[in-house]
């Protein structure tokens, strides 16, 4: 079963006078990013979505629910700043189940090193604005992941362009 754990889309400018920074929508690019995450991944049996509660990420993952027709559910434990334990704890809750989780830099990381020390397989590094690490949740030790890298780049191109 995949587990597909996203990084949000690129969004725009951080503003400092709002330290919560949960309101700040995707830009362009990041939109582009979004919509080449539901191109791409609503083929793969995905059954639920969940989201940090931040704007970017609920954005980052509206097209793919809209294709789906289900809704995103929103999960604190994958907002920006949260718990490592409690993140990895509420990444293995999906055992079995085909879900995508979208959240952020710092998150993403923390749980994919707490993977690696309990024996996880990881294929690949990065952590990129719109990327997806595709992590085999059949069991709960997470046995593997890979990394696919974001589908739009940060200057708008996809790989493919020349």
């Amino acid at each position: 079963m995949p587990l597909f754990l996203i990084r949000h889309a690129i969004a725009g400018v951080r503003n400092n006078l709002d330290p919560s920074d949960e309101q700040r929508p995707l830009d362009r690019v990041g939109r582009r990013q979004a919509q080449a995450i539901a191109d791409t991944w609503t083929e793969t049996g995905i059954e639920a979505i969940y989201s940090s509660p931040a704007l970017r990420c609920v954005q980052t993952v509206e097209p793919l629910a809209e294709r789906l027709q289900i809704p995103v559910l929103i999960a604190p434990e994958l907002f920006e700043g949260a718990s490592t334990s409690r993140s990895i704890e509420y990444v293995r809750s999906f055992t079995g189940r085909s879900v995508a989780l979208c959240s952020h830099g710092d998150v993403i990381p923390d749980v994919l090193r707490n993977l690696e020390v309990g024996g996880s397989q990881l294929q690949g590094r990065g952590c990129a604005k719109g990327s997806v690490w595709l992590l085999d949740n059949s069991t709960d030790r997470i046995e593997t992941g890979i990394y696919q890298p974001a589908l739009v780049h940060v200057d708008g191109t996809s790989p493919n362009s020349s």
